[in-house]
């Protein structure tokens, strides 16, 4: 169990990298927008939520851009891997015959009882963490500081200022199955930063600009529903906000670190998430914005769902929990977030992917969002 970190202040709202660039031949479809009851969970919250239908299947564009630096009100300051390899083993205690098998993917050694057959998980989920990983989605603002989004409260937790040896303007993050966020900084760094105590941040080794690529979206996948070890998939943030083939889609090799190019995206300004049955999805602007899913070996686009309403403005990101997707934008760029919610499993049976905005000014401008593969597939 690593140490305790106390959670401090509770607010509301979220959002993550910039958006620029104007609409160039997407192809929206059409949808109905009704006006919903207020949705408030903190005094002096906005109360103008909008609910928009979206249907389930459509095409489009989208983009984003880099973020500026500002001040944020409430803020304190995988490409082919090779299969498992056996060896035989002896348990020096019991003299019991065991098999070490090595997952070359992850770099992850379980051991085996070859006289039950039983295997451990090859990548199991830490059930003694002082701040969850299934509960909710962890967001970064511009100027280095974590918070924690829960969707079933509808409500902001900060966890602190991240203290990195950095300077402290943030572009992107993930958060991987064992409790580490994984923080990419504007001037190219990666820190790896424990989320029970963001004060714990180290250096994993990634080496900025291989293959030319700087900044990017960030996210870890698993591998896929039966194989549940994680990696870092990214899309290069290349300032082309569409266009065939424009952008790198790639994977971090999680043993080495090194850069591993899967293929071409048509999105570069986008950020990245991934689900915990190994999909990958973009979600790019401009404005309106797109929800995309694409091939996680390839990077081609799969879907493509329009994003009604849906305006990046000065900061974005996204992130994948429990069936849906909820999304973080600064659409007025004054370095506060909304938050949207799409009912991306039609979990009412209604028949449609419902949009709606559940939280208007957030306390920070969220720039990175992160979900464990760890949290839950469907609604809890």
């Amino acid at each position: 169990m690593r140490p305790a970190f106390t959670l401090a202040f509770t607010f509301m709202f979220g959002a993550t990298l910039v958006a620029c660039g104007g609409d160039t031949g997407r192809a929206d479809a059409s949808t109905s927008v009704t006006t919903a009851q207020p949705t408030a969970t903190d005094p002096g919250a906005s109360t103008g939520a909008s609910s928009t239908d979206v249907p389930t299947s459509g095409t489009g564009t989208g983009g984003s851009a880099t973020d500026s630096a500002s001040s944020n009100p409430g803020d304190t300051t995988d490409a082919t891997s090779a299969g498992p390899t056996t060896s035989p083993d002896t348990d020096a205690s019991t003299g019991a015959a065991t098999a070490t098998t090595t997952d070359t993917t992850t770099a992850d050694t379980t051991t085996a009882d070859t006289t039950t057959g039983v295997m451990p998980e090859a990548c199991p989920c830490p059930d003694d963490l002082l701040v969850p990983l299934d509960d909710g989605i962890f967001v970064l603002s511009k100027t280095a500081v974590l918070w924690k989004y829960l969707p079933g409260a509808n409500k902001f937790e900060m966890l602190g200022p991240i203290k990195c040896d950095v300077a402290p303007s943030t572009f992107s993050m993930g958060v991987d199955r064992e409790g580490y966020a994984w923080v990419q900084f504007s001037d190219l760094q990666i820190r790896k930063v424990d989320i029970t105590n963001v004060s714990d941040c180290s250096d994993p080794g990634f080496v900025p600009l291989q293959d030319g690529v700087e900044n990017f979206g960030m996210a870890f996948v698993s591998n896929s529903a039966e194989d549940k070890c994680d990696r870092i998939y990214g899309n290069h943030y290349n300032g082309v906000a569409m266009g065939k083939g424009i952008s790198e889609f790639f994977s971090v090799d999680p043993m080495t670190l090194d850069l591993v190019q899967l293929g071409k995206s048509d999105y570069g300004l986008a950020e990245v998430s991934g689900t915990g049955d190994g999909r990958a999805f973009l979600f790019a602007g401009p404005d309106p914005a797109d929800l995309i899913e694409v091939d996680k070996n390839t990077g081609a686009t799969i879907s493509t769902i329009p994003l009604p309403g849906v305006k990046t403005g000065g900061g974005f990101a996204f992130a994948f929990f429990a069936g849906d997707f909820y999304f973080f934008t600064d659409a007025e760029s004054d370095g506060t977030s909304e938050v949207t919610h799409i009912d991306y499993d039609d979990s009412d049976k209604n028949g449609k992917q419902d949009l709606k905005v559940v939280l208007q000014d957030a306390p920070l401008r969220v720039v990175g969002a992160g979900v464990s593969t760890c949290a839950p597939l469907i609604p809890q």
